[in-house]
């Protein structure tokens, strides 16, 4: 049996005890869900508005989601840019996907504004296709893009696979042909599927104790403002028409005049709206549970920070953890070990759906089949592979939130704007949350923020 062991948490160092919620008390704002998403949602809050803060988290500071994740940072979105054109025409697409992209500068705002420690690595990756299909879908993207004014990705061919002349002329200036050696270089594999090559800005860092960190600056410097109070979990969240007052588990309550949902525990408290529509009904169809699943060792620090990912030919999308439609590669400095520099190199892809109301727990170990479907992509495809006798130091998985339609949910719910949202890390998590944070800090700070594909439209009440 594997245990659930993550690289990220075990590189946290935390001495601080926790300290749940021992008393009613009261606040402007509260925010449920310490990860990555809340830490950032209160920086923002408490630096851009007078609200005081509380945040209150049901287990450990980034021991959800933000410690169980694949530490890649990207801006792009798990469903094709096309698509989103399409549902929301090409002006809110390309201010959503320029929002996303911000989230970049906001991110360096917040480490030099607080002096964070957490190395935070950037750097061009990279993604394979192994089919023509995957080539389009990436051309089409790039043409929606370069009409949006939005910089296109890097998009290269390889010569030998003689898809240039199966394209169609309107794509000639989006690609470039080269020759397929060089191409597999970028990808780091000997594996000679790979056709096409996608090249974007990408990065990667522990999001634990990055948000323990900011945890950290927040409590030293708003004391008066920002309490943080862990292991006290929400069981009910009573909305009114100017206020929320929320339940825990320890039958201590918190009112506050605006709560903001920052979790993916979404399926363990109930929210009563008695100003109006029903919202927890449709609260809980708002956000799917995925289980993603990863397996990671070290090796010697003899290649700099990476992100890749491969879409391989014909794995079939099934309910199964090891039928995934692609899988993805994050390598970075991981410290020393016995005296040595060594690199972490995790893997990630297989995924599992968590039926609704079906109880997740951290505590299960990691399954053999899924770290064995991990061991076999990275043998078969990654070149700097470890051999048949690599020993994983890490084997972890985490729940992550899915939207219905892939993006992220940001801001006020239209039942009633007591109630806010950032939340849905799609599975890709640590930029849309940055951004969602700041979108949120707007809203509170009074400002009525420009139409967004990121609006809580599916819980539109009715007139």
């Amino acid at each position: 049996m594997i245990p659930n062991r993550s690289p990220w948490l075990a590189q946290l160092n935390r001495s601080r005890p926790a300290v749940p919620l021992a008393q009613d008390t009261a606040t402007d704002v509260v925010i449920v869900g310490g990860g990555i998403a809340g830490a950032v949602t209160a920086y923002f809050a408490l630096k851009n508005t007078d609200s005081s803060v509380v945040l209150l988290e049901a287990d450990r500071v980034a021991h959800g989601a933000t410690g169980h994740n694949a530490g890649q940072i990207t801006s792009y979105f798990e469903r094709p840019f096309e698509s989103i054109v399409q549902e929301f025409g090409l002006e809110l697409a390309s201010a959503g996907q320029r929002a996303v992209e911000s989230a970049w500068g906001l991110l360096d705002e917040i480490m030099a504004d607080a002096a964070l420690r957490t190395p935070v690595y950037r750097f061009t990756g990279h993604a394979g296709c192994s089919e023509f299909e995957q080539l389009v879908e990436h051309l089409e993207e790039n043409k929606d893009r370069a009409a949006a004014g939005l910089a296109p990705e890097s998009v290269l061919i390889a010569k030998e696979s003689n898809w240039e002349n199966a394209l169609p002329l309107f794509y000639k200036d989006l690609y470039s042909v080269v020759p397929q050696d060089d191409l597999l270089a970028l990808l780091e594999t000997d594996d000679r599927r790979y056709l096409a090559c996608i090249a974007s800005q990408k990065g990667c860092m522990n999001s634990a104790v990055f948000t323990e960190e900011l945890m950290g600056y927040l409590m030293a410097s708003y004391p008066g403002r920002f309490s943080l109070f862990e292991e006290t979990m929400v069981t009910k969240v009573t909305l009114s028409e100017d206020r929320a007052l929320l339940q825990t588990k320890q039958e201590h309550t918190v009112e506050a005049l605006r709560v903001v949902l920052c979790t993916n525990g979404f399926e363990q408290f109930h929210i009563e709206n008695v100003s109006g529509s029903d919202i927890n009904t449709k609260f809980h169809h708002l956000v799917q549970g995925r289980i993603g699943y990863m397996a990671g060792y070290l090796e010697s620090m003899n290649a700099a920070p990476t992100a890749i990912s491969y879409f391989p030919k014909g794995i079939p999308e099934t309910g199964d953890p090891t039928g995934e439609t692609y899988f993805y590669l994050t390598r970075r400095p991981h410290g020393e070990d016995e005296g040595v520099a060594k690199n972490l190199v995790c893997a990630g892809g297989p995924e599992q759906v968590l039926p609704n109301q079906a109880h997740y727990t951290r505590e299960e170990h990691c399954r053999e089949d899924v770290r064995e479907s991990l061991d076999e992509f990275l043998r078969t495809t990654y070149h700097h592979h470890p051999g048949p006798d690599a020993e994983y130091a890490f084997c972890w998985h985490g729940l992550m939130g899915y939207t219905p339609g892939g993006l992220r949910r940001i801001g006020a719910e239209p039942c009633n704007p007591v109630l806010l949202y950032n939340l849905g890390c799609n599975g890709v998590g640590i930029l849309p949350s940055i951004y969602g944070a700041k979108r949120i800090a707007r809203i509170l700070s009074g400002e009525t923020p420009e139409r967004s594909i990121f609006d809580p439209i599916d819980q539109r009440c009715p007139i």
